[in-house]
């Protein structure tokens, strides 16, 4: 049946054009174009005629299902395009695990299934407050090691966006480790120094100490770039990442020292807890500003917020001026030691010098000592001398006297 078709149509062309052949003896020449012009037409209508019969007969069915199932989709794209708050709707959107996301409920005030563009805007207003985030970027090499110049590839989004000169706040991605171990760390700020289609180039935005360069020696990809250092912020009880954990997993995953406040966070204040950690409610649970607090005021327990950027500017500040009191410390210390030894040096000839002294002493006792004992022995003989001499001086005298 396939080749009759054809063999027709091609017998009919030839006697077509044997028609106008013989035609064209008594017809005028326009008439015979005309008409053969018309048998064209017509037969390529009967073409087109017997091509649509042919895909009705294949695809009619199939064609009048997806019309129907156009008829009844329609409605949820419309829904999901401007939002609705047909129940049925929604139903059929849940039941298709299509995330769907209402507001109200439902009593005073009617559910409503909110529409891509309300979600679009709600992103972009996260993306607003937290910009924007690029995840599973992987290290590549160092391109400089002297101003730590990195390569990195950014698998997604395509093109991934990011301009030269703009800053990013790099941290390691995954989740944090135990307090007291080593987890996944914030790295740094970094300046995208160069871009290519999914390849950057960073480069530290401020001078990395010999522990920071020590870190980045010893970090592990893949990385997550944000836009801006992320924000510290919390609903009206605890932070969405540590729902249903207890105090005992929140001291595994918390230094001790902020445990507490992550504990107590929404749960009722304390006679002992400062302004700065009070939020006053009324009896609807509804937010008190501080100048309307009064007796009726329910107050509950709230985390003073962190700024984390101002937080990694000040501790780095901070351990580079410890790192500069070391060093000041180690230069004096090793100044005293020298001091100290030169001191020891001069002891040591002090006592050196001393004990030559103390022996130049000794031999002046000794010598002073014979002195002593020579003196005691001539006095000894001059006392006798004496006595001697005035014995005879007295038998002299007495003599003379004699004589007289």
């Amino acid at each position: 049946m396939q080749m009759v078709f054809p063999i027709v149509l091609g017998l009919l062309l030839l006697g077509s054009f044997i028609a106008c052949y013989f035609s064209s003896k008594f017809w005028h020449w326009a008439h015979v174009l005309l008409t053969e012009t018309v048998f064209l037409l017509g037969l390529a209508f009967l073409i087109l005629a017997g091509e649509v019969v042919r895909i009705q007969k294949f695809y009619g069915a199939q064609n009048q299902a997806n019309l129907k199932q156009i008829e009844r989709l329609e409605p949820q794209v419309l829904a999901l395009k401007f939002g609705t708050e047909d129940a049925g709707v929604i139903s059929r959107l849940e039941n298709a695990e299509i995330p769907v996301q209402t507001t109200g409920d439902g009593e005073d005030e009617p559910s409503r299934m909110l529409s891509v563009g309300d979600l679009e805007h709600q992103l972009g207003m996260v993306n607003r407050q937290r910009g924007r985030a690029w995840r599973d970027v992987e290290l590549g090499q160092i391109v400089d090691p002297e101003k730590l110049v990195i390569s990195l590839r950014v698998p997604a989004p395509n093109p991934h966006g990011i301009d030269q000169d703009s800053i990013v706040y790099v941290f390691e991605q995954g989740d944090a480790g135990p307090a007291g171990e080593r987890g996944k760390q914030y790295i740094g700020e970094f300046r995208v120094v160069n871009v290519a289609d999914d390849q950057i180039q960073l480069q530290p935005a401020s001078r990395f100490d010999q522990r920071s360069r020590d870190r980045l020696g010893q970090t592990q990809a893949p990385w997550i770039l944000y836009e801006n250092m992320p924000v510290d912020e919390h609903p009206d009880g605890r932070l969405e990442i540590f729902t249903g954990t207890t105090p005992e997993e929140l001291q595994l995953m918390l230094p001790s020292e902020s445990v507490e406040e992550y504990v107590r966070h929404g749960g009722p204040a304390q006679p002992g807890d400062d302004e700065w950690h009070r939020t006053g409610y009324d009896d609807n649970g509804v937010l008190v500003k501080p100048d309307d607090w009064n007796a009726s005021t329910q107050f509950k327990y709230r985390r003073s917020l962190r700024d984390y950027n101002s937080i990694f500017q000040e501790l780095a500040k901070r351990f580079t001026q410890m790192q500069a009191d070391i060093a000041k410390l180690t230069q004096g210390n090793q100044q005293l030691a020298e001091t100290l030894a030169s001191a020891k040096k001069l002891q040591q000839m002090g006592e050196a010098y001393q004990a030559k002294l103390q022996n130049d002493l000794t031999g002046a006792t000794r010598d002073r000592q014979a002195i002593d004992a020579h003196k005691n022995q001539v006095e000894t003989q001059l006392a006798n001398a004496r006595a001697l001499l005035d014995d005879l001086v007295n038998q002299n005298a007495a003599m003379g006297n004699s004589m007289q």
